[in-house]
């Protein structure tokens, strides 16, 4: 069986299970045959590993709108299925982190508002309560924000306690600067490691500029720190290669020794690119770490690797290193809060696409 297919049959199992629970009343078989149907299209456009889909994609409205409508008509034949509606809300969110202005508060609106739906539906629900509060702090709506973690605290006292620490920690990452230039105070011996993103490939496999200019910054700071291994994040492939693969061809051909080198080849995303580095980095028993990559994405990628090493018990020390690219121009501030707040939540463990993607 394939995985679309298997899939698909979790979905339908997951679905007639539902059948059973008191008060829950499942769509006809007609209707769940067609929702079966939704889902295993997004599986196989969305997140079946190929050059064009979602998952290798960080932000891509038209896409996410496609899977918008397919949730939202999943949603309406089998109303009983929260995770659906999860889904929904995070395609909203999605298209909001990928524009700004009127376009990106209307998508954002319309998230909160299935939050909601799921809370009324679900009293007890600690993840749609603390999306909702997470999302309306994001963009300083903080009457609603405060109502949602007082209700919040009275019935989740102790993990509403940590995600509201989570928020503070991100406000203050939200104001860094990031640096162009390394730093010379890094421990000179392997407790100090270097984590490069990844960039995405050209369609041959080859180099895009902006991959190219993190790789830079990577190999100035690989010579001035000889000791620090250097773990290469990045599994999306073109041209029958990962980002990981074409990057440490890159900086062996510079006289990097290989045997620093360490490749994370299944990262689709930010998010697993901080996930997988993180037990790599645990692994390796380093005190401090240097994140390399792009100005515009480096507050994201802080906030996910710090957040994943917290999830592995790792109390480290950071640092970033970040390159310009021409054309790579500045966030929306808003835009960056909602992804920087988006990221962090699915990094802690909270999925984005229940059973899909994290």
């Amino acid at each position: 069986m394939n995985i679309f297919a298997y899939l698909a049959l979790a979905c339908l199992q997951c679905s007639l299970a539902l059948a059973d629970e008191p008060g829950l009343h499942t769509a006809d078989f007609e209707s769940q045959a067609k929702a079966i149907q939704l889902i295993q299209k997004i599986i196989e456009d969305y997140w079946s590993g190929s050059d064009t889909n979602i998952g290798a994609a960080t932000n891509d409205a038209a896409n996410y709108t496609n899977v918008e409508s397919a949730f939202r008509e999943a949603s309406r034949l089998m109303p009983a299925r929260l995770d659906l509606r999860y889904c929904l809300a995070s395609s909203l969110v999605s298209q909001a982190v990928a524009t700004n202005g009127l376009e990106l508060q209307m998508k954002l609106n319309s998230a909160l508002r299935v939050y909601q739906e799921i809370q009324a539906l679900d009293t007890n629900s600690f993840e749609a309560a603390i999306l909702y509060a997470a999302y309306t702090r994001a963009v300083g709506e903080t009457n609603e924000s405060k109502a949602a973690f007082t209700l919040l605290s009275s019935a989740h006292p102790q993990r509403t306690a940590e995600y509201v620490q989570k928020f503070a920690n991100l406000d203050h990452l939200l104001e860094m600067v990031p640096n162009e230039k390394p730093r010379r105070t890094m421990p000179r011996d392997k407790h100090h490691a270097i984590v490069i993103l990844g960039a995405g490939l050209e369609t041959n496999g080859t180099l895009k500029p902006k991959l190219d200019g993190r790789l830079q910054q990577g190999l100035r700071l690989a010579r001035m720190y000889p000791k620090s291994p250097i773990i290469l994040t990045g599994g999306n492939q073109k041209g029958g290669v990962t980002e990981a693969y074409v990057m440490g061809a890159w900086l062996v051909n510079r006289g990097i020794n290989r045997k620093r080198i360490y490749l994370e080849d299944k990262a689709r995303n930010t998010v697993e690119n901080a996930l997988f580095s993180s037990a790599i980095l645990k692994r390796l028993g380093v005190t401090h770490v240097t994140l390399v990559t792009s100005s515009s994405h480096l507050r994201r990628g802080m906030a996910d690797l710090q957040e994943a090493c917290r999830q592995r018990g790792l109390d480290l020390q950071y640092d970033g290193l970040a390159i310009t690219i021409k054309g790579d121009s500045d966030l929306d501030p808003i835009q960056e809060r909602i992804g920087v707040y988006r990221d962090v939540l699915r990094t802690s463990g909270i999925w984005a696409f229940p059973g899909l993607q994290r």
